[in-house]
């Protein structure tokens, strides 16, 4: 009898003609929220699902741990983040959670670059205004020679850099979370190397001192207790004038409130956001609505969401159904 692995309706939908013509193993669409998604999980008695961003915080966990009946269980995260998984309540429940690194790193990258390309240019705006029957412009301005501050320095921020120097001309400072020391044994090359190869000017731990000099930030950390609000009323305060600030990462690292009000009262000048606190779109305070502000650009967390990236996603979820099934669990990108 073949193994039924569940996948989550979005996500079935962005890889349909990969999940249908998997060769071992069934995968069904099946609902995104918890409840209906526990409920799948034991009408089919699947040991493995495919989730997206949703949070789940109970009855999945309970769910698979009741159809595995003693075994170990698999959610694998469509995507990177995994902040939506409790992964504590996922050990208690002897489930093992995975995600698809390294597949969707090109697709957030470029995506950063039409969210700043936009805001600088005012595309979304003077879109608008034309479609209203206004044909009038507004100066933007250039990237190249810009000062460009990464927030991670991770495979997507590596990426950014180098499309920032080599493709755009700006300078790049980033913001690492390890020492110079540490980063040259990981890397194994000196800084000199490093900064030539993504095209650094400099390479930073400290956010404080880098923020003032920047002309845009592009925020690429992870989502840790320690990040959430990276990006606060402090932090805020520390921003050039004129600045403007991209976040594709994840958006519990910035504060939405304080972000409003830095917009609105002019010390940013301006923001996009593809990712948010709370999704779909809420605002985090009453009377702090993003959308009402002429100077924020807003996609709807599609950052991943290219054809490309979602094929590679499904086949990285099919590779981890393989090696869990095979009982190959160390070959599994596994998150803790």
């Amino acid at each position: 009898m073949p193994v039924i692995v569940l996948v989550t309706e979005n996500e079935f939908a962005k890889a349909e003609h990969i999940f249908r013509h998997a060769d071992n193993h069934v995968f069904l669409s099946a609902p995104a929220d918890e409840g209906g998604l526990a409920a799948a999980v034991t009408k089919w008695r699947a040991r493995s699902v495919v989730v997206g961003v949703r949070p789940y915080t109970g009855a999945l966990y309970r769910a698979l741990k009741e159809v595995a009946d003693g075994q170990v269980s698999l959610i694998i995260r469509f995507g990177i983040g995994h902040d939506g998984i409790d992964k504590v309540l996922a050990h208690k429940n002897n489930i093992i959670v995975c995600n698809t690194p390294g597949v969707l790193d090109v697709s957030v990258a470029e995506h950063t670059f039409w969210l700043m390309g936009n805001l600088s240019r005012h595309v979304a705006y003077l879109d608008a205004r034309m479609r209203n029957g206004v044909f009038a412009g507004e100066t933007g301005s250039e990237l190249r020679g810009k000062l460009l501050g990464v927030l991670g320095f991770g495979p997507i921020g590596r990426i950014v850099a180098r499309l920032a120097h080599f493709g755009f001309g700006m300078r790049v400072w980033v913001l690492g979370a390890s020492t110079v020391e540490q980063l040259q044994i990981r890397e194994r090359r000196n800084l000199a190397d490093i900064q030539a190869a993504y095209g650094l000017e400099q390479y930073m731990s400290d956010a404080d001192s880098l923020l003032p000099e920047c002309d845009f930030v592009s925020v690429h950390l992870p989502a840790t207790p320690t990040t959430r609000h990276f990006i606060n009323t402090a932090r805020l305060k520390l921003f050039k004038p004129g600045a403007l600030l991209v976040n594709t990462a994840r958006g519990s690292l910035v504060d939405e409130a304080a972000l409003y009000d830095a917009l609105s009262n002019g010390a940013l000048a301006g923001a996009a956001l593809d990712v948010f606190a709370r999704e779909p779109y809420e605002p985090m305070a009453p009377g702090k609505d993003l959308r009402r502000l002429a100077n924020v650009l807003l996609t709807p967390h599609i950052g991943s969401n290219t054809r490309e990236a979602n094929q590679r996603m499904a086949e990285a979820c099919l590779a981890s159904v393989e090696h869990f099934f095979a009982g190959n669990l160390g070959l599994l990108k596994q998150v803790k």
